[in-house]
């Protein structure tokens, strides 16, 4: 019986730790959301643990079809995008093993034309790789701003996000505004090349971002988390990500 393929949609996994026994083993991680919300998309997710071998990396890049890039607790350092380290200013823990491997898959989609969403952590990576810069901390580095890591249940919306002008953006998800959930202490500062800003808080930091001159949204970065939500602006943005990466590229 013939049915249709289902796009292969690589997604990124965390690096974690737990003990077993008393034992600390190291784990690969996600939220079972990501996937979920591509299976229901139709979409079929491969997951990918972070790896320094590069015939793995070629493998991944040679095979995927569509691209997800997933958030994390974790922060890009700063000299991933030529600044100091700000003394006094938060600073978490970084991942440089999976940074550097999920910056090598955004070369590699943007090179062959692979339809990418990149959430939260993934959408500051994103513009990392295109030269651009990020505030270290919100709240030391715009005071005025407010507080983007929500308290309550990141399933739950906590503020707005305004489309920018006539954005492509506004016609997928059929509004010009819309409530987002918000877990990140860092933001996008100077845009990299080749990306315009696609939305922002009502503070204005900037919440989406994507290719300059690319109506078809075909690489999209979201400073939100879609994948826990299951409003109707939520839905439309994977299943858009899910068809563009069934389309044959350009």
């Amino acid at each position: 019986m013939n049915r249709k393929a289902r796009p292969r949609i690589l997604v990124t996994m965390d690096l974690g730790e737990r003990l077993r026994r008393g034992v600390p083993l190291k784990t690969h991680e996600l939220k079972a959301a990501y996937a979920d919300r591509i299976v229901e998309a139709g979409g079929t997710p491969l997951l990918a643990a972070p790896t320094t071998d590069k015939d793995v990396l070629a493998d991944h890049c040679e095979w995927m079809e569509g691209l997800v890039v997933t958030g994390g607790a974790f922060d890009i350092p700063p000299e991933y995008f030529g600044q100091a380290r700000n003394l006094g200013v938060r600073l978490d823990e970084s991942k440089l093993e999976r940074t550097h491997f999920e910056a090598e898959l955004i070369r590699s989609a943007l090179a062959r034309d692979v339809p990418m969403l990149c959430v939260c952590g993934g959408m500051q990576l994103l513009n990392v790789v295109r030269g651009g810069t990020l505030l270290q901390d919100i709240r030391a580095m715009h005071p005025e701003a407010r507080d983007h890591e929500q308290p309550t249940s990141p399933q739950q919306p906590n503020h707005s996000v305004r489309i920018e002008g006539t954005s492509s953006l506004a016609q997928l998800v059929g509004a010009h505004e819309f409530e987002v959930n918000s877990t990140h202490h860092q933001a996008v500062d100077v845009l990299g090349e080749g990306l315009e800003v696609l939305g922002r808080a009502d503070d204005d930091i900037i919440e989406a971002i994507g290719l300059t001159g690319d109506p078809s949204l075909r690489v999209l970065g979201v400073q939100w988390h879609p994948e826990l939500l299951s409003d109707t602006v939520s839905i439309r943005i994977y299943r858009h990500f899910v068809d563009m990466s069934a389309r044959p590229r350009r």
